[in-house]
């Protein structure tokens, strides 16, 4: 399941996977799958692992986008599923962003590609969320 329309086309090939690409309106820039309807469908479903990009990871503000529509579908996502998992790559880390969508503690995983810093690593450590670089 995505709200990704070019994660969707990438994976649309695939007779293995069984995709559901979520309904809405497509923001333009990120190509995103957005609004009241999309938080609607999430509301109603229970992924056992998502996946979600952050443009910001912020010992104290947590995890954040700059966009306002596309942050209320993260928090759903967040809300729905079992183990969120949460990617970023290093120059996210100790960045805040316009909107918070999930604090810390909201996630399980943060993928990264260099270690955080001291106080996003204790601020993490504390939030229980395993880090993992890759």
């Amino acid at each position: 399941m995505t709200n990704a329309v070019p994660i969707a086309y990438k994976l649309a090939g695939n007779e293995e996977i069984q995709l559901h690409l979520l309904g809405g309106r497509v923001r333009g820039l990120t190509r995103a799958v957005v609004g009241q309807s999309t938080i609607a469908q999430l509301e109603g479903l229970r992924p056992d692992i998502a996946f979600i990009g952050a443009n910001g990871v912020h010992a104290i503000f947590g995890l954040s986008t700059p966009d306002l529509v596309e942050s209320s579908v993260k928090t759903a996502i967040v809300r729905s599923a079992r183990l969120v998992v949460a990617l970023a790559d290093s120059t996210k880390l100790d960045e805040e962003t316009l909107v918070r969508f999930a604090a810390l503690g909201d996630i399980d995983v943060l993928i990264t590609d260099a270690l955080p810093s001291p106080e996003l690593s204790a601020a993490l450590a504390v939030a229980d969320v395993e880090v993992v670089i890759a």
